[in-house]
């Protein structure tokens, strides 16, 4: 469906409030009555945008990462450039907020665990596929992507939603200067 610049606003703010509503309920208890409410809109306005809740999840959850193209990086800075996005993209507000929403989300929700499956395995193994190039060994590129995603994960787990100490404490530059080393282990440098 084709939308207008008019229709943006509430569009952007449905979207705002099922983020709200799947990481504070879960995205099996929150409900397009509430979220429609939230938002200001009338529920039928959320089914037309997008569908079904389902959709809804969906297009709240949407992320690109916009991975560095590696290829283009000194090799042995890989992994610092890396570490940086990663944390930029969980310390910006929206992006952080849809990371942590699926990263809560996916121990006790299958869409969510699904859905930051084909975030982190879909793009960070694309990335680490143009990186290779024509790699005969594309078993070994997914299995680096896999580390590569659980490490990712690992620190974000550990910093934006159980907040050990150490992590939750540190500043972006530490946490991608601390990060950077292990990805640069992992990309093979």
């Amino acid at each position: 469906m084709a939308f207008t610049a008019r229709s943006q606003p509430a569009r952007d703010a449905v979207l705002a409030a099922a983020r709200r509503a799947f990481a504070a309920q879960g995205i099996e208890r929150a409900t397009v009555r509430a979220i429609a409410a939230d938002a200001g809109v009338d529920p039928s306005m959320v089914i037309r945008y997008f569908g079904s809740k389902d959709g809804l999840f969906e297009a709240a959850t949407t992320i690109d990462l916009a991975l560095p193209d590696l290829a283009q990086v000194p090799a042995s800075d890989r992994g610092a450039t890396l570490a940086r996005r990663f944390v930029d993209l969980w310390d910006d507000p929206t992006t952080g907020e849809v990371l942590t929403l699926l990263l809560r989300a996916a121990p006790t929700s299958e869409r969510a665990a699904d859905r930051i499956r084909d975030v982190f395995a879909v793009q960070v193994l694309g990335m680490l596929l143009r990186l290779d190039g024509t790699d005969d060994d594309e078993a070994a590129t997914r299995r680096r992507a896999g580390v590569l995603g659980s490490v990712i994960l690992g620190t974000a787990l550990s910093r934006y939603v159980l907040r050990l100490p150490p992590m939750a404490a540190a500043s972006a530059d530490e946490v991608a200067e601390s990060l950077a080393p292990v990805l640069q282990g992992v990309l093979g440098g």
